[in-house]
């Protein structure tokens, strides 16, 4: 019996590889239990006998349908057929499938511009690869058709900073990614809209490809939950992104904005505050500039916030923008806008313009006469860490106290003093260079007072 069974089996498996035109119901899904956003949009995937596996949805991304075929993965010399929307710009992209042929000009024929990867700058390429993320631009709307097989897995190589990687045949969930130590991920994830620019993702979607920040060379593990592997709770629960070191999106909600608007109606919008916003700036620095149009503090970040007792300015770069072009303001207070030589008040709404690309601007976030003290004690997480070798250390003293920062290894020997003397009440912060400590975990207490308080940090070399 389990041999008739076996022989159907595959007469069922030979025949349904050769019929044409015979439906084919090839759900899929990636569930995403971490609270992260859903997906939906415009993929079309088809087999190799043309029937859709996956319908179209509506706008923004991929539609997940559930259910698997573990058979799919015993299915040889299938092929798959990709639809890649580019937009009238540049777009972040990447190769969603393994092709024949990896030439630019096969891939991508109605491209305007050559294709450049990022490896510490911009370099062009004649050849792309899976895995890699590519700058391209294209005059007009186009759909860009790709043949080959899917893959579901893979191993992608980084270097230390930025780096451009692209997505495998289905979408990939944050914890999907794992970084191969000693490498470590110390941004968010970054996509690109030519109307928008930089935003943060958390869901990697097929044809398209991100920015993303690691320490140490090395390499990252991709994996996703497709059709060629059974779902499970590992596979499909997600990581919410991290923004600020909060474990929200939605850290810049309540936070001002200045809104950049070219003579082409593309936006970018940068966020700043005047209050004591308790953030870890690193986290908001944006990749490098993209060949489109481009809004920045001069720290690289989105992000700016005022220092307690101190006035300072942040000049902001523009680049590759069509003129005049209009600044707006909304819910910001204390701030002002220095224009070449001219201050522009910046609180409720507002706007302004700038005529000519030699303009200077800068913000200017004022918080000299602000004597904000906190009412507790407290010893925050340090930022980044996992970290090598720098990382930096925040605590806050409601009232002027003898402070004893302290560094110590797993087995409680004392590796290095950081703070010993007395420190008047404020918001404090201090790096340690842990250049000369080998790699694991250590900790680190703060002794203000009668207050006592430890936590835990990772060098990984």
């Amino acid at each position: 019996m389990k041999t008739r069974l076996c022989e159907l089996a595959v007469i069922f498996l030979v025949a349904s590889s050769m019929l044409d035109g015979q439906s084919v119901t090839h759900p899929w899904f990636v569930i995403d239990r971490g609270g992260g956003k859903s997906t939906a949009g415009s993929l079309t995937l088809r087999t190799s006998i043309g029937q859709p596996a996956t319908q179209s949805g509506g706008s923004g991304g991929l539609s997940l349908e559930s259910g698997y075929i573990p058979i799919m993965r015993k299915l040889s010399g299938t092929s798959t057929i990709f639809d890649f929307h580019a937009e009238d710009t540049w777009n972040l992209l990447s190769v969603p499938l393994r092709v024949e042929d990896f030439r630019k000009t096969s891939l991508y024929p109605t491209a305007t511009s050559e294709a450049f990867a990022y490896s510490g700058a911009y370099q062009q390429r004649d050849t792309l690869k899976n895995l890699s993320g590519y700058w391209m631009k294209f005059s007009a709307p186009w759909i860009v058709q790709f043949s080959g097989t899917a893959f579901s897995t893979d191993t992608l190589d980084v270097t230390n900073g930025w780096n451009m990687i692209g997505c495998l045949s289905y979408p990939v969930l944050l914890s999907g990614i794992t970084p191969i130590p000693p490498t470590t991920i110390s941004s968010n994830y970054f996509g690109y809209s030519g109307a928008s620019g930089y935003f943060i993702e958390d869901t990697l979607k097929p044809t398209r490809a991100y920015w993303i920040k690691v320490n140490n060379t090395g390499k990252l593990e991709m994996t996703s939950g497709s059709v060629l592997s059974s779902p499970s709770l590992a596979s499909s629960s997600a990581i919410r992104p991290r923004v600020g070191g909060l474990e929200k999106p939605e850290a810049t909600d309540n936070m001002s904005m200045l809104i950049f608007r070219d003579a082409q109606g593309r936006e970018r919008t940068l966020y700043f505050s005047t209050t004591g916003v308790d953030l870890d700036l690193p986290s908001y620095e944006l990749p490098p500039a993209s060949p489109s149009f481009d809004a920045r503090y001069s720290t690289n970040r989105m992000v700016e916030v005022a220092e307690q007792g101190t006035s300072k300015e942040v000049a902001i770069h523009i680049s590759e923008a069509e003129y005049p072009l209009t600044i707006s303001w909304k819910n910001a207070s204390e701030a002002s806008l220095l224009v070449d030589k001219t201050l522009v008040p910046i609180e409720g709404t507002g706007e302004t313009q700038i005529l000519t690309e030699t303009s200077t601007i800068k913000l200017k976030l004022d918080r000299s006469g602000d004597t904000e003290i906190p009412k507790e004690f407290a010893l925050h997480q340090n930022y980044p860490n996992p970290f090598n070798p720098v990382t930096v250390i925040r605590y806050q003293l409601p009232v002027n106290s003898f402070v004893n920062l302290t560094v110590y290894n797993a087995i409680g020997q004392e590796v290095a003093v950081l703070v010993n003397g007395m420190q008047e009440a404020g918001y404090k912060s201090v790096d340690w260079d842990a250049f000369g400590s080998t790699s694991g975990v250590y900790m680190y207490r703060l002794v203000a007072g009668s207050f006592t308080e430890m936590r835990k940090m990772i060098i990984l070399k």
